[in-house]
């Protein structure tokens, strides 16, 4: 292994490890306890660390930002994998549910803003972005099989991702009067199907 390939691959794992600690300090104790010294302590390097490969801890907060968005991107382009269109709209619906109760510390990093102070880069903001073209994707399928209403494919996916945003934010929140909130969240889709169907499909059921 060349000296520069070695300082490559030493490089990640020490950014990886400084991720992986802040992440697990953002999820366990809250974003108020992310700090330079907390993340290096916790990666076990130097706190000159942070700033040497995030420039901070905005930087990190950042990667962490990113981290969430590529991770529910990979869950939305995976979509296509599912041959019926409908109950792939459904799985991402479930997909971006889980992802939230899974990482809800990063879930509000990513929706909820709760850093004061922090706004995404612009390449975070182009990542943040292309996460839902998975989703969009699913959304033209169906509609290409004439299953959806007449509506454009990106407002359909929005109005999916608002519906479900809505439903995990308050979950995460422990806001609500459900009891069965599994149940509940299988109605929210089924109701969001009755909203973005074929009038011609829900009217023949």
């Amino acid at each position: 292994m060349s000296d520069v390939v070695s300082l490559k691959v030493e490089t990640e794992s020490v950014e990886l490890r400084l991720l992986n600690a802040a992440e697990a300090i953002l999820e366990s104790e809250g974003p108020d306890s992310l700090s330079v010294r907390r993340i290096a302590k916790a990666a076990g390097v130097a706190p000159m660390g942070v700033y040497n490969h995030f420039e901070g801890k905005m930087g990190i907060i950042d990667a962490l930002f990113r981290r969430g968005f590529a991770r529910l991107g990979a869950a939305m382009s995976s979509l296509v994998e599912i041959e019926n269109p409908l109950e792939a709209l459904a799985e991402g619906g479930r997909r971006y549910r889980s992802l939230g109760l899974a990482h809800p510390m990063a879930y509000q990093l990513m929706f909820l803003r709760p850093v004061p102070g922090f706004n995404p880069s612009i390449e975070s903001a182009k990542v943040a972005t292309a996460a839902f073209e998975g989703l969009i994707n699913a959304v033209r399928r169906a509609a290409a099989l004439d299953l959806l209403r007449d509506l454009d494919a990106v407002v359909t996916a929005q109005i999916l991702w608002a519906s479900y945003h809505g439903w995990v934010a308050l979950e995460i929140c422990g806001l609500g009067f459900v009891s069965d909130v599994d149940a509940g969240a299988e109605a929210l889709g089924a109701a969001i199907w009755m909203g973005i169907a074929n009038p011609n499909l829900v009217i023949n059921e």
